[in-house]
């Protein structure tokens, strides 16, 4: 389904992060975007060439995914609740996305945790794909997604910013995926 024609009207607005610049595009349905990194006049483009919609500058319809995105970068172990607008992606992309959002904060699962919740065996390449294709990266947290034995694996804005957005909920690399932290062989401490 192409869900290009349902964004009427998106708003955008800029946040400082320690990653460099975070673009946030959200419409009446919900948070679309995040993007990381671009000078304005691309990310704009991006974003019409993406939807076919140039986004306003509006704040005060921002404010309140900036308050939570301060909050995070200042290390406080806080959900993103959404709403959240899928304005691209497959209905099994959008799944994964979703799926994402229950790995909590300070924690990391394998691909075949995200499987196993949405049913599906040996789709590791499938959950990484559409880990690769997530819109709203930080916020949907595909960086807590590792491979089954502890190491990174990969991801969109790179290793390093990936292991810069563990350290700061408290994950290291390999020793303490390896701990409590990690819980991908469909253990979960989770409540279903």
């Amino acid at each position: 389904m192409d869900n290009k024609k349902y964004v009427s009207e998106l708003f955008y607005d800029c946040f400082d992060s320690p990653l460099g610049p975070l673009w946030l595009v959200a419409g009446k349905k919900g948070l679309s975007y995040l993007i990381r990194g671009k000078e304005e006049d691309v990310f704009l483009a991006e974003i019409k060439r993406r939807t076919g919609v140039f986004p306003q500058k509006k704040l005060n319809q921002m404010s309140r995914w900036r308050a939570a995105l301060v909050r995070y970068f200042s290390g406080e172990a806080i959900t993103f609740d959404g709403p959240f607008f899928f304005s691209e992606g497959t209905p099994f992309q959008q799944n994964v996305w979703q799926t994402l959002l229950k790995i909590p904060y300070g924690s990391v699962r394998g691909y075949q945790w995200v499987g196993d919740r949405l049913g599906l065996k040996r789709a590791g390449r499938a959950i990484g794909n559409a880990c690769g294709k997530n819109p709203i990266p930080v916020i949907i947290p595909c960086h807590r997604v590792v491979r089954q034995n502890g190491t990174l694996g990969g991801y969109t804005g790179g290793i390093e910013i990936k292991k810069k957005l563990l350290a700061l909920e408290g994950v290291t690399p390999k020793q303490d995926l390896l701990s409590s932290h990690f819980l991908g062989n469909g253990e979960s401490n989770e409540t279903t």
